[in-house]
């Protein structure tokens, strides 16, 4: 699921996938935008 959070690096996305898709939820960034693996 991609979100609309501008990133440079995964660790950058695992903090809003946490966020939105609870604590087991992974992050890459793809593109320049967080995708995140709930």
């Amino acid at each position: 699921i991609t979100i609309n959070v501008k990133c440079t690096s995964p660790q950058q996305c695992l903090r809003p996938c946490k966020d939105r898709f609870g604590q087991h939820a992974g992050g890459k960034c793809i593109n320049g935008k967080c995708k995140c693996y709930p």
